[in-house]
């Protein structure tokens, strides 16, 4: 988080070079997350310790169930990336700087799907604690996905202990 607010304020420092600096940040930070986004995982369930909708959440956002404290971090990363873009592309484009102003611009809609691939229980709690679906399928969804992964959570750090 602090590398992406040092890129925002070197933006404001010296436009050109540091909006390129941010540009390449993120889309080494995005093109790493899809990448190991890519590789697709079953999961063994052979002692039936996790129900059907468990095993599709967890086989569905199996980054933040790997390394569920590194993808937080990520998330608020991508987050803090979608902010800083209400902050650059007026910058840059006051400077004339038009196609990094663009790109950033573009990558606000890019990095917000990424924050939710990697926090999903974060996202999934928000939208229905808040009541911001008003769709009743998909808000049926999100809640069986949301109780799946804090079950499957909840399932996993017991494990964890037990074995320690």
């Amino acid at each position: 988080m602090i590398l992406i607010l040092l890129l925002v304020a070197t933006s404001f420092w010296k436009p050109a070079i540091g909006s390129i600096l941010f540009i390449v940040v993120a889309f080494l930070l995005e093109g790493w997350i899809l990448l190991t986004n890519l590789r697709k995982i079953s999961v063994k369930n052979e002692d039936n310790k996790y129900t059907p909708k468990e095993v599709e959440v967890i086989e569905r956002y199996h980054l933040f169930f790997q390394y569920p404290t590194a993808c937080r971090i990520l998330s608020r990363m991508f987050s803090a990336i979608q902010l800083s873009v209400f902050l650059l592309v007026p910058w840059l484009l006051f400077k004339g700087l038009y196609i990094q102003a663009t790109i950033i611009g573009l990558n606000y809609f890019f990095s917000s799907q990424l924050a939710v691939i990697l926090n999903p229980q974060f996202f999934l709690h928000d939208n229905l604690d808040k009541s911001k679906i008003k769709d009743l399928s998909m808000k049926l969804t999100m809640t069986e996905d949301m109780h799946a992964i804090d079950s499957a959570l909840e399932k996993m750090y017991l494990i964890k202990e037990n074995k320690a």
